[in-house]
């Protein structure tokens, strides 16, 4: 009888056989283990690519998050939460049907939750509206991120301001004239324009451009600035609406205001008096 270093090779080379199927089987699942799950026949939900803006190539590791309404400011707890984007970018996030407000991140540190913060990727859709779900079909939605420059402090859209054809367009510059990226403009319900704004617009383009959304008409106290923090450094680009003397625009409802352009001028030394960090 043969001991256990005398089998017959046969038996050796079906274990080696087997050893290395089950590394092959174990590349493959650490390949695809990001991979969106199959679209379920007869499921709804969205499904798409996620790209890099900078580069148009698409992005593993992004989440796809999808909330009820606006009223969160697209920040905190999602309601449903996609898988992570596989290689190619595709994602694939389950949803029953419904409207929702949807928004892709992908922080550095890899999770799926928490504040982003400077450095990492998101895109907030900021001009689009609900996306609707029906029943039986994947809604096709695809994503370009781009890289957080400053905290997200100024997401104060409401719902309601969303939903309404009123507002304020127009564009951000420097003081040549040159059309500043990156900013936004603010608005406020009255004259006291040293605290958090009430409403604050989408990020100027690359061309200045920006929308502030606006829930009724009114009387509103536009400002701008560069940068989403508290009181204003030295030397950091801020400004006021200055066709107006006291800084306001008057809007009526359903209607956008348009032309009203602001120009960044460097924050002096020192914060005016009364000015509240934010």
């Amino acid at each position: 009888m043969r001991g256990p270093l005398n089998r017959p090779s046969w038996i050796g080379h079906f274990l080696t056989v087997g050893f290395i199927l089950a590394c092959l089987v174990l590349a493959a699942c650490a390949t695809t283990g990001d991979a969106p799950a199959a679209a379920e026949e007869g499921g709804s939900g969205l499904s798409g690519r996620v790209v890099l803006g900078s580069s148009g190539q698409p992005l593993a590791g992004v989440y796809v998050y999808a909330y009820r309404d606006y009223s969160k400011n697209l920040m905190g707890v999602a309601d449903f939460v996609s898988r992570r984007s596989s290689s190619d970018g595709a994602y694939l996030l389950d949803l029953p049907p419904g409207e929702y407000y949807v928004v892709a991140r992908k922080r550095a540190s890899g999770s799926n939750y928490g504040p982003i913060v400077t450095g990492d990727l998101y895109d907030h859709r900021f001009q689009e509206k609900a996306v609707r779900v029906v029943p039986g079909s994947y809604a096709q939605l695809d994503f370009t991120l781009t890289e957080l420059k400053e905290p997200l402090f100024f997401q104060v859209f409401t719902e309601a301001a969303r939903k309404t054809d009123t507002g304020i367009r127009g564009r951000i510059v420097d003081e040549r004239g040159e059309p500043v990226n990156g900013a936004f403009a603010t608005g406020y319900v009255n004259d006291e324009m040293k605290r958090l704004p009430d409403y604050a617009s989408t990020v100027s383009d690359d061309d200045g451009h920006y929308t502030l959304y606006l829930p009724t008409g009114g009387r509103y106290f536009v400002g701008a600035r560069s940068h989403a923090r508290g009181v204003p450094e030295p030397g950091e680009p801020t400004g006021r609406y200055d066709g107006s003397e006291d800084h306001s625009v008057l809007v009526q409802d359903g209607t956008f205001v348009e032309g009203i352009d602001i120009t960044l001028r460097p924050f002096a030394s020192e914060p005016p008096k009364g000015y509240q960090p934010y």
